[in-house]
């Protein structure tokens, strides 16, 4: 699995890591826009327990566009530096990893690994190349 998140970046909070899209099973696709939900804690790279506050399930992260989630999945947009939004197909404890190229697809295509950033305090300015990541407010 890797380094597992910081705990401290988890869970419901000012500052803390926010999903952008969530479908829970037996419900539908749902923007944190609409109603926030967060990761409560992490299974394996991929696979997160997740929750809006009422319904707590264990998602797994995927590389898909808003409107294509299927039951079970969750996906996060990543801002790089550039401005670009990216979909992140794997957390680690400092570093993100997303997809290069097409998106909604399984097949492995050219990937990149950046350290992210959350919120206040979190700033990586030295770093080469960060992206920032949706926190709660």
């Amino acid at each position: 699995m890797g380094r597992p998140i910081n705990k401290r970046k988890i869970g419901q909070g000012v500052g803390k890591l926010e999903v952008s899209r969530y479908f829970f099973t037996g419900a539908s696709e749902v923007a944190s826009t609409t109603t926030q939900a967060w990761i409560v804690s992490q299974r394996s790279t991929r696979k997160f327990k997740v929750t809006d506050g009422t319904t707590t399930e264990v998602l797994t992260l995927v590389n898909q566009s808003s409107g294509d989630l299927s039951a079970g999945e969750f996906a996060i947009d990543a801002v790089l530096d550039d401005s670009t939004v990216v979909q992140v197909t794997k957390l680690h404890n400092r570093k993100i990893q997303y997809e290069v190229g097409s998106e909604d697809t399984d097949d492995s295509v050219a990937g990149a690994t950046i350290k992210y950033n959350i919120g206040p305090g979190d700033e990586n300015d030295d770093a080469t190349g960060t992206a920032s990541l949706p926190v709660q407010d």
